[in-house]
This record gives C-alpha cells, structure tokens and sequence, in this order.
C-alpha cells in the first residue's frame, strides 16, 4: 500500500428527512431541528410504532436525462441514492463519463434494497392475480439497481461495486474505495450509501423484534443515549462523495471539504442484532492504527447510537475504555433523533455532518438526552450543539451479524499535514 497517497472529499450530496440541501442539512442539526415526525406514507392505526423520519417527495428531484424514467420507477432507495449522486457530481463539477475508467470506481453501500417494491409486487399479485404485476419489479428491488442506473445515467464505464453489510454497508463502501484510492489503484471514486424501507413489513419486523420507539410524540423520540431509551425511529436516505487523490484536487482547483485518513472494519457481536464492547473497541483502534493517531487527537465522535439500550452503552463503554483517560475528551454525539436510523446511509449521512465541523458548523446535539446513566457522567455526550475546533472525527457504524466498521475524517490542512510528518520523522 503506498501510504503517501492521501484521499480528500470533493462533492457531497445528501438526501434526508432534514431535505438535500447540505448548507440546510448543517444549519438544522446544529440547530436541533428534527425531521422525525409522524408516518404519513401508509395507515399506522395497526402498528405501536408511528412515528418515521421521512423523505417526503419535495425534497429531492432526479433531473430529466439518460434513465430518469426507470430511476423514477425505481424502489425508493434507488431513487434517493440517483437523486444524491446527482447533487456530489454537479457540487464536484466531475463529468463521469469523461474520466479514466480504468482509475475510477463507483461503490454504494446498499442495506434492504428495494423492500418497498417487493411488498408492493406481493400485494399486488396476491390481490389482482400474477399477471398483474409490474414488468419492473425484479429490475426496480435489485440491491445493485441503484448503482448500476447512476452508472448508466452518466455514461459511466469503471468498476461498480455494491455492498451489503446492514448498517455498516454504506461506511464499508467508502472504506473500500478510500483503500482503492490510497493504494493507487484508482484516482477518483463515487461512493456513497443509500436505504429506504419505510413500509410495513418493515415496521411490523423490527416491531416483532422490539427494537421500535413506542413514544407518541415525534419531539421525544429516539432517545441515543438516553438510559431511558425504547428504541430506533425508522429513517430513510442518502449520502454521496467524490473522492479523489488529494494532488489531483488540488491540480483541478477543486474544493476540498476534508480527508479520510482511516478505515478498519472488523466481525464480531455479542448477538446477531447486538453489537459487543470488545469488538466495537477493537475495530475503533484498527481505524486509529490505519490513521496513525492516538486516542487523544480525536476531537469528536458521531456515535452508532440508535436508541437501543443495550447497543448504546456498549459504544459507551468502548468510549470509556479507549477515550476516558485523556485530559481532553472527544464530543460524542449522534444525529439519529434529527434523522432516525437510515440504516445503509447512516455512515455516509454521518460523514456529511461530520466535514461541517471543518467548514465552520458547530458539533450537533443529541436530541432527546435527557437522562445519562451514571456510569457514563464522565464522557463528553453533547447536550447541546457547542462550538470546538475539531481537527479528526471518528465516524462508527454497525451492522446485523456482526459488522463493524469506523472511519475518522480530517481536517484539509497542509499545514496539519507537515505538523504530522514531522512528528512521525
């Protein structure tokens, strides 16, 4: 691996229950603003659950163009995951169709793919017969189908990898490109990760697993963190990149909102739905090790943290372990009360609140904390936003089965840079 290589962010586009605009996006998590609210897309008058972070239909546009029907009939995912790329092109001004293909990649990290169209082919057979259902179906829930139409909507030609690793999938997505790019096999990479499941099979399974937020009212729920939690709020969304080595940025002048400078991913839990403190340190110190920082340089961390009890403190006590001895401790936060759990697209989406912290944002509060578990007094959670120079931020995800995955996220800064190699001389 030629570890010379540093990999920077030149576009980011989002699509979220908090809209597509990232300025908008940045303003309202400092801000507090929430975009849970009550589900409104199908009748939840069966269900314990109500509530959901919705992307609601005037928050994005998939442009006219090359595939905009198909895109449009789409699973939701998709349909997010087209409209975001769209916005990390043009905010990077990359043509795609115009680079290299052989030094170019294209990863998405993908969690349910397109339930929603599945649920709806079922339905629709089971109610008005087989021949009823759409020729679209196989080609609009396909887990690669989001990928594979921004590919060909923008005459794109690389290699295209979709991953699926539940929640961590989108952060192993950037990861993998982030090697890719570090090691010299690629220059350029559109990455990024993407879900929408809102529906009710969806609802009614992870209600069956009691991992739902019951709470009535949208302004109290979830609650990461919160030793009085009761679980997730559905989310749905987007979040794309450009990545490119950083002298080839700079060559074309483009805007550089920060580096990746670490990745690790690891297996290991304590169940099949349930992370494990031991493996959630172990993947963290990975990401460290890959960084070439301590512990102390970290100055924030957007957490997992869902608004599952169990899951949360375990992160928590990962964080007592790892972080609790230094003088100066990271902010700890989660965005998860702003925007739900979004499952594929929650590293991504982390990732995109994270480079505000670089470009002058304050770090978000955890919306909803209200009661912290003693055990935990010690460690920096965020009540509030607040205002710190951040010059590395820690960004964790894990998934279904076991996967682990963490990235850290700097500050562009030549002169951050000379100060490092320096120190390592």
């Amino acid at each position: 691996m030629n570890s010379s290589l540093h990999v920077v962010i030149t576009g980011v586009g989002i699509v979220s229950a908090l809209g597509a605009s990232l300025t908008d996006f940045w303003s309202q998590l400092e801000n507090g603003v929430t975009g849970v609210g009550q589900l409104d897309r199908f009748d939840t008058s069966r269900f314990s659950c109500r509530l959901a972070a919705e992307v609601k239909p005037a928050a994005y546009h998939i442009p006219d163009g090359a595939y905009a029907h198909e895109a449009k009939r789409a699973g939701k995912f998709a349909q997010y995951a087209v409209a975001a790329a769209e916005n990390a092109l043009g905010d990077s001004r990359i043509e795609m169709s115009q680079e290299n293909p052989a030094s170019s990649g294209l990863y998405l990290g993908v969690s349910m793919g397109g339930l929603d169209q599945m649920e709806s082919a079922v339905i629709r057979q089971e109610s008005k017969g087989a021949r009823k259902v759409s020729p679209y179906t196989i080609t609009s829930m396909l887990p690669n189908m989001a990928a594979s139409l921004i590919a060909l909507r923008h005459g794109f030609t690389g290699s295209q990898y979709t991953i699926s690793g539940a929640c961590a999938s989108g952060s192993q997505a950037l990861g993998q490109a982030f090697q890719a790019i570090r090691s010299g096999s690629l220059d350029l990479a559109l990455v990024g990760g993407t879900d929408g499941v809102l529906t009710p099979v969806a609802l009614s399974s992870f209600e069956a697993m009691r991992m739902l937020s019951t709470t009535s009212d949208y302004r109290s729920a979830p609650r990461p963190f919160d030793q009085d939690s009761d679980g997730i709020v559905i989310g749905e969304g987007a979040a794309f990149f450009i990545l490119e080595e950083r002298t080839r940025a700079e060559n074309r002048g483009a805007h550089i909102y920060g580096e990746i400078k670490g990745y690790a991913t690891c297996s290991g839990g304590e169940r099949i739905a349930l992370q494990s403190t031991p493996d959630i340190i172990r993947c963290i110190q990975l990401a460290l090790t890959d960084a070439r920082l301590g512990p102390s340089e970290i100055g924030c961390i957007y957490a997992q943290a869902a608004g599952i009890k169990q899951g949360d403190e375990s992160e928590l006590e990962a964080f007592q372990t790892l972080f609790s001895e230094h003088e100066a401790q990271p902010a700890i936060t989660s965005i998860k009360g702003h925007i739900g759990h979004t499952f594929a697209a929650s590293g991504p989406l982390n990732v995109a609140a994270a480079l505000g912290l670089f470009q002058g944002r304050r770090i978000p509060p955890t919306l909803n904390l209200q009661s912290i578990n003693t055990r935990f007094a010690t460690l920096n959670l965020q009540l509030q936003d607040s205002i710190v120079k951040v010059n590395h931020c820690l960004i964790n995800t894990f998934g279904f089965g076991g996967i682990n995955a963490s990235l850290i996220i700097s500050r562009y800064s030549e002169a951050l840079e000379e100060q490092r190699d320096l120190k390592l001389a």
